[in-house]
């Protein structure tokens, strides 16, 4: 009788777990060095607030399995005069690795915001909640739901749509509210949060995404078990990407941007000393501003 009761228990225990299982581990890093002394009091609780509402937070209706995204929040404080800050929010967001234990992550999105400004107490507990806008949680529901938008495309094809869609519903909200960087009118190339989030949601874009999907998985993925296979693999989707931008795209574009500076180290480093220019080209290509860093890593620098 004790057995089953013990059975039962675990079962419901695993049950009660999962039910409340959510997709993000994030880190958040408050930078306070520009406050004086009185706005830091304010905002002393501002890491643990924010981590424990990301932390706990579902922002989707499915059970998560195996690793929750790591997510690195950096907000860097300014002014703080009755309790209003100014603030630049750097994201970095990272794609556990399959066949590594959870141990292996590859960097998915580097993030900048540099122009925040919200009203902030200690103590905040905040609520998600996607059609009212709120200065300060809003923004960073708008930037986790594009996290898990992009890391749910790199386990599966278009995967995260849902995700990208209801961040520019966050997008759209502020646009009418006339927020700083979501106006929809933009230059084309021009990087803002509502061109960002614009072009992740564009059809048009929907081939480079799948594109992606290959990196992870045929790529960084196939690695663990075949090096020399995984890199083939991503030296086919680096050339397919340089056909997208030849073939399909009329302009400059944020979102081929934000990927290659989220991943231009790490190409650099898996394709150091490569002798063949192929994929040194394409790279060049794809990311014009990081051409110094290609041209060093294909001499083994």
């Amino acid at each position: 009788m004790k057995k089953i009761f013990i059975i039962i228990t675990v079962f419901l225990f695993a049950t009660y777990s999962k039910g409340y299982t959510q997709e993000l581990e994030a880190t958040v890093t408050v930078n306070i060095d520009q406050l004086d002394f009185e706005a830091r009091t304010y905002v002393a609780s501002m890491k643990y607030d924010l981590e424990n509402y990301i932390n706990y937070q579902r922002y989707t209706d499915i059970d998560w399995e195996g690793s929750k995204i790591p997510v690195d929040i950096n907000i860097f404080l300014s002014g703080g005069y009755n309790k209003r800050y100014n603030a630049q929010l750097v994201i970095v967001s990272k794609r556990v690795i399959r066949g590594t234990n959870g141990e292996g992550q590859s960097v998915e999105l580097q993030l900048l915001n540099k122009n925040w400004s919200f009203e902030y107490q200690g103590g905040s507990n905040f609520s998600y909640n996607p059609t009212r806008y709120n200065e300060f949680s809003s923004i960073i529901d708008f930037y986790m739901l594009m996290v898990i938008g992009f890391d749910f495309d790199t386990f599966g094809e278009l995967d995260g749509s849902k995700y990208y869609e209801q961040s520019k519903q966050i997008a759209m909200m502020a646009a009418a509210l006339n927020k700083d960087g979501f106006s929809t009118n933009y230059a084309p190339g021009e990087v803002t949060k509502m061109s960002l989030i614009s072009e992740m949601n564009d059809p048009r874009y929907n081939d480079f995404r799948k594109l992606i999907f290959a990196y992870y998985v045929d790529g960084i993925d196939k690695m663990v078990e075949n090096k020399e296979e995984g890199l083939n693999n991503l030296e086919w989707v680096i050339s397919e990407m340089a056909a997208f931008k030849e073939k399909k795209m009329t302009g400059p574009s944020v979102f081929l941007q934000t990927f290659f500076e989220s991943k231009h180290l790490e190409l650099a480093a898996l394709f150091k000393g490569q002798a063949d220019r192929t994929v040194w080209d394409n790279l060049i290509y794809l990311d014009p501003t990081n051409t110094m860093l290609y041209q060093d890593s294909q001499k083994g620098k």
